[in-house]
């Protein structure tokens, strides 16, 4: 059995606050997923005038989450393998997160790929580190608009918000004022490698700067708090095939997403999402 987190992995992770972990999905599952995606925002891959067609606010962010390529991934054995040896356990909770479309910055779009470096939680609450992921579905590289992060602060944050943040009224950790930080690093990936980070590394999205669009999904999972209301939220959006509470509304998002039946589900996958137990036999 292939051991994908190995020791330099965690150590990486350790001292950047971040990992590449390669060759995890499949090519099928890739392919599969960035078709979904292509179709969803009316792009032709072949065609870049197709590619500016959802709305600039969105800045290349897909609301999609309930296609079957997508919850394919979800459950795909290799990625669950991969988080389970991460965590050191098997039971594991899935999210249900959106995707990514960003295609290149040209004269008549400047508004497209200007993503700001940020953190998603507050590194000031009370919040305990957790794990972030990205799954490339295009190969990445320094001008292809591409997960961008800064390892420096992540390696003293404490300190560094000392000086920066606490005691300042205005501090907003979603726009920190980071996007000409000496200590930017872009992360080069292939498509089917997961990305992991911690949530106290500020990060974010480069510019594309390239001739091709950016296409990746978010997915991670998690060792699952001890709740049957979340449980139960997570199995009525699959089922209903609608986003969650509070992506709704935005634009581009359908309420529910089109399609007439909820995704297939393998028994890994349902018990990813707490419709089935862990310790229940295989149906």
């Amino acid at each position: 059995m292939t051991r994908w987190i190995q020791p330099e992995h965690r150590q990486h992770f350790a001292t950047q606050g971040y990992v590449v972990i390669p060759g995890v999905l499949p090519a099928n599952r890739v392919e599969d997923a960035v078709r979904d995606i292509a179709a969803y925002v009316s792009a032709d891959l072949a065609d870049p005038e197709t590619w500016y067609n959802m709305p600039h606010q969105l800045d290349g962010v897909v609301p999609l989450h309930h296609a079957q390529s997508l919850w394919n991934i979800r459950q795909d054995e290799n990625l669950y393998q991969m988080f389970t040896e991460f965590f050191g356990t098997h039971r594991l909770r899935v999210d249900i997160n959106r995707c990514i479309f960003r295609s290149p910055v040209r004269d008549a779009n400047p508004w497209i790929s200007h993503s700001d470096i940020h953190w998603d939680t507050d590194p000031m609450g009370p919040a305990e580190e957790a794990l972030q992921a990205c799954i490339p579905l295009t190969p990445i590289r320094a001008n292809t608009g591409g997960f961008q992060c800064i390892p420096e602060i992540y390696r003293q944050l404490d300190a560094w918000l000392n000086e920066n943040a606490r005691g300042r009224a205005h501090f907003d950790f979603q726009r920190p004022c980071l996007n000409n930080h000496r200590g930017i690093v872009q992360i080069d990936a292939e498509a089917g490698d997961v990305i992991l980070w911690s949530t106290r590394l500020p990060h974010g999205s480069a510019s594309n700067l390239s001739r091709r669009s950016r296409i990746a999904t978010f997915v991670t999972m998690c060792p699952p708090a001890d709740s049957d209301e979340l449980r139960m939220e997570l199995e009525e959006l699959w089922l209903t095939r609608r986003p969650p509470w509070y992506w709704r509304g935005l634009p581009a998002q359908y309420d529910p997403e089109p399609g007439d039946a909820p995704a297939e589900l393998t028994s890994l996958g349902k018990r990813l999402l707490g419709v089935l137990p862990w310790d229940e036999p295989n149906p």
